[in-house]
């Protein structure tokens, strides 16, 4: 299965027209809808212009290689509006990243997960495999069943008639 990135340029944030210093492009009908970046979205903004500074690309084929080169990602949902939005959309198919250039994009742009994961990264081991056995190590919840037992055993401590009260 793969994946379709909608969107790879966040909305235009990742062009290269919004920076600290201007983070509200005048030539945008956007920018009045979606506002400035936040402060979160500009260290992504600013880690993204500086590999493209080093690289010598422009900040909009950094970001569509850097979305492209992702494990998963089958292709990249561009929308160009002009002929040079497309002409800097395809520079990215020719620019290749090493994993050291898209080491602070990557680690910038990590999302913060809140609830569920918390309880799921404590809970993983116990709930992984769901049952199943995969590469020989049985899921630690099928393991911890079968010690317990499957409920025979506490069902019989139980009386089973009013006769076994007495």
């Amino acid at each position: 299965m793969g994946v379709l990135s909608w969107s790879p340029l966040k909305s235009g944030y990742l062009s290269g027209k919004y920076t600290r210093a201007r983070s509200t492009p005048a030539d945008t009908r956007r920018s009045a809808i979606l506002g400035s970046p936040t402060p979160a979205q500009f260290t992504v903004i600013d880690a993204v212009a500086e590999v493209a500074k080093e690289t010598g690309a422009t900040s909009a084929a950094v970001a569509l290689s850097w979305v492209r080169n992702r494990p998963g990602i089958t292709s990249t949902l561009i929308g160009p509006r002009t002929l040079a939005h497309l002409e800097a959309n395809l520079a990215a198919l020719d620019l290749h990243l090493t994993p050291a250039r898209t080491a602070t994009p990557d680690e910038v742009s990590t999302p913060t997960l809140n609830f569920p994961h918390d309880l799921n990264r404590q809970v993983g081991d116990m709930l992984k495999y769901a049952g199943a056995t995969v590469d020989g190590v049985p899921s630690a919840v099928i393991r911890r069943w079968r010690r317990v037992g499957c409920g025979t055993e506490r069902r019989r401590r139980f009386p089973r008639s009013k006769r076994q009260l007495r």
